[in-house]
């Protein structure tokens, strides 16, 4: 008799804490995930934040942190809680007591170039005998944007070389007197009509007006990221994404505006990526956020008519506007090479990059641009 009133009573307990903790387990329970910065370049390493709260006095022995994100995001320093298919399954275990708040950093490595959100973030509570289960859902919209990795300046020197020589060879001689920039101090190559008598007067050194150039100093960056043929490389489009953000990075560090046209869209709203000329580092954020979000998986429009549409046709002074077109296109279709012909008709300021694996041709038959060889690491 005694056995049986010690085996209900144990029973009452039991079914009182597994309904005590079945229904107020997730009460005052938040958790949010986010990185460290919200962006990166390609090969750095950020740090994944998880803050998990357990406000109320109801201490759970073990919690279940669980969520999804792309396995181009590595975690290091010997996981052992994630799983690798075709996207990285993250399973974090956490242990609290009454009102107690847990934050863990975990490493993150970020080896591809792209946009990465978390999701499926969930909690999940076995419950106190571990014999149940119970999940507990949350919005989340964290996500970390990495940049393509820049292009190594050593081999981007002579396309530097060959870019800043157009520049002065379009450049006029003489300067804009109605662009004033300052005033600074004569020096003997400076002509008398260009004195300011008034700050010389005040300064009691002889100064004179300082103008802009006539002619501004900007390059657009033709970006064609299309197949040549049937076949499809990610590491020649990849490459010609780091070449083209690898340029503008070297551009706009010497004061030149940078413009950007890519039949490359947009990750989430399926855009071309066009970028209005402009300069300083904000500028070339913007360029490299807008290279981080292409997708090559959306379908493209052909290059060619995307030049037709926005140069040809929708800029019939474009050779007033002393640029200077930097072609990035592994792609050297008889029809692209016909309306980049065009184009430089009667501005013959062009340069042309093609990405290539080792071994393979990258001569231009059809237009009369000398290109420059970029051999791809497959």
């Amino acid at each position: 008799m005694n056995v049986l009133f010690m085996f209900a009573g144990v029973l009452i307990v039991y079914l009182i804490v597994k309904l005590v903790f079945r229904y107020n387990w997730s009460k005052g329970l938040s958790v949010d995930v986010m990185f460290d910065k919200s962006h990166a370049v390609k090969g750095e390493t950020r740090e994944l934040v998880e803050v998990v709260t357990n406000n109320k006095r109801l201490p759970l022995p073990c919690i279940n942190l669980k969520f999804q994100i792309g396995r181009e995001l590595v975690f290091i320093n010997s996981d052992t809680n994630s799983s690798v298919s075709d996207k990285t399954y993250r399973n974090d275990v956490f242990s609290f007591l009454a009102n107690q708040r847990i934050t863990r950093r975990i490493p993150v490595k970020c080896t591809r170039r792209g946009v990465f959100r978390i999701s499926g973030l969930e909690l999940t509570f076995s419950g106190p005998f571990m014999n149940e289960i119970n999940v507990m859902k949350f919005d989340n919209n964290c996500e970390i944007t990495v940049f393509p990795k820049a292009a190594e300046v050593n081999r981007l020197n002579p396309v530097n070389s060959r870019v800043m020589g157009e520049m002065e060879r379009r450049k006029f001689l003489l300067e804009d007197p109605f662009v004033f920039r300052g005033i600074r101090d004569y020096n003997s190559n400076d002509s008398l009509k260009n004195v300011n008598w008034r700050a010389t007067a005040r300064t009691g050194n002889l100064m004179v007006n300082e103008f802009d150039e006539s002619v501004s100093r900007n390059v657009c960056i033709l970006l064609n990221l299309e197949e040549d043929g049937a076949l499809r490389y990610d590491s020649v489009s990849e490459e010609a994404i780091s070449v083209a953000s690898g340029m503008a990075q070297m551009l706009i560090a010497q004061g030149v505006s940078v413009s950007v046209i890519c039949n490359g869209r947009d990750i989430d709203t399926g855009e071309q990526t066009v970028i209005t000329r402009g300069s300083g580092m904000g500028h070339l954020n913007n360029i490299n956020t807008a290279l981080a979000r292409i997708d090559l998986d959306i379908p493209m429009e052909e290059y060619s008519d995307m030049l037709t549409r926005l140069i040809i046709e929708g800029n019939p002074d474009r050779h007033n506007e002393n640029c200077v077109y930097v072609v990035v296109s592994a792609s050297r279709r008889r029809k692209l090479q016909e309306v980049l012909s065009e184009i430089v008709v009667k501005q013959d300021d062009f340069i042309w990059i093609v990405p290539h694996l080792p071994g393979c041709e990258y001569e231009l038959e059809y237009c009369n641009i000398t290109p420059i060889g970029w051999s791809v690491n497959n």
